[in-house]
């Protein structure tokens, strides 16, 4: 009987390993999404504020000054990613993380302003 109890622990034991391990490996990339996610979230925001707002609120202000802390997490996430696909190429791998987060907003922007031309700031700010 102690045999059995000493086996059912370790199987207990590595079992628990084991989901520690898979819950560590599924919330990784669910992180880097939540910093992609959030830094797409700031830039709608903002394009509103910049094209429908033409006298800026203390909030306005306050939010638009939060640029840098939704960015960071999401060029961070961003570069690990490339520098994991190409190691070699650090340096260029910053400046391209850098590209494609602003090519991101432009296209955000663009959406933005497309959609104030068709339905009006009123509708779009309802839609937050």
């Amino acid at each position: 009987m102690a045999g059995m109890a000493g086996v059912a622990a370790v199987t207990f034991a590595r079992l628990t390993w084991i989901s520690v391990a898979l819950l560590v490996t599924v919330s990784a990339p669910v992180r880097a999404a939540d910093a992609m996610m959030s830094l797409d979230d700031y830039n709608i925001r903002r394009a509103i504020i910049l094209q429908c707002h033409m006298t800026q609120s203390p909030a306005d202000i306050a939010f638009l000054a939060r640029e840098d802390a939704a960015r960071r997490p999401a060029l961070a996430q961003l570069r690990a990613q490339l520098d994991a696909s190409d190691p070699a190429h650090r340096a260029e791998n910053a400046k391209k993380a850098d590209d494609m987060l602003q090519i991101k907003r432009a296209a955000r922007d663009y959406d933005i302003s497309e959609q104030v031309r068709n339905y009006g700031c009123p509708w779009l700010e309802g839609k937050l």
